[in-house]
């Protein structure tokens, strides 16, 4: 009886494994915390970002907050096609040094929120897969796709609301690689891009650990790096900005 017993609990432990899923969808409801960074020159206005230090928030009495992104996920898996659609949509905000047109006016500390919602479609094909005598495999993955970048920049500057209110936005192709690593009930997955038409452009670097509680929920963190490049004319205002947004990641996903 115990040696049943013993091959039944195996045998389930096995169950959890990633390489032994045959489910081919998997979604993901994770959050982002990202800092928000950058340089932004809008018509007579330049903002490039402080260090976040105790008395630049003393100065916004606490008006500057570090809020989430939601990203949603949905992808599947079937034999060597892989394909993805995610999208990234919340608000965060910084705090940035002002350089006035006027002279006379000294460099102020302003807050600037960025929010809206990115989404993107990638679709690839496993072009090498191995696996080693320990069970570990990996596989490279290259994607071709696109994204449409669409966020709203918005600033108070001497109590005056939308010194700057300005929504640029692309639609852009891109070309990445995807590349998971599993172990038994451990997987590492590695995804980064770049998306670009005309001047504007952007990338995104991330990652996520992943641990499976059962065949159909796993758990992951991780850590998202997303660039966003635009130069172009808004409202009749040429605008020259380089933005980064960076942080960790969390979540839980589903199979099925």
């Amino acid at each position: 009886m115990q040696p049943f017993y013993n091959l039944c609990a195996q045998n389930s432990k096995e169950d959890k494994y990633y390489i032994n899923n045959n489910r081919k969808w998997k979604a993901d409801i994770p959050i982002w915390v990202p800092g928000f960074r950058g340089q932004i020159a809008y018509g007579e206005f330049d903002f490039s970002s402080g260090e976040g230090g105790e008395r630049e928030f003393e100065r916004l009495n606490g008006d500057a907050g570090l809020e989430f992104y939601f990203v949603g996920r949905i992808s599947v898996k079937h034999k060597k096609i892989w394909a993805q659609i995610d999208a990234f949509s919340g608000r965060v905000g910084s705090t940035f040094t002002y350089t006035s047109p006027n002279e006379l006016i000294e460099k102020e500390i302003v807050n600037i929120d960025i929010h809206g919602t990115i989404p993107r479609c990638i679709g690839g094909y496993s072009v090498f897969q191995a696996t080693s005598k320990s069970n570990i495999k990996i596989e490279l993955i290259p994607y071709l796709g696109f994204r449409y970048v669409n966020f709203r920049l918005q600033s108070d500057v001497f109590g005056n609301n939308d010194v700057i209110n300005i929504q640029p936005n692309w639609f852009e192709p891109l070309i990445g690689i995807y590349v998971p690593v599993i172990y038994k009930r451990f997987k590492l997955e590695l995804l980064c891009d770049y998306g670009a038409t005309g001047k504007n452009y952007s990338w995104v670097i991330s990652n996520q650990y992943r641990y499976r509680l059962s065949q159909l929920v796993d758990l992951h963190i991780g850590w998202t790096h997303m660039h966003l490049y635009h130069d172009g004319v808004v409202n009749g205002n040429n605008l020259r900005s380089s933005v980064r947004l960076f942080g960790p990641t969390a979540g839980i996903g589903f199979k099925f």
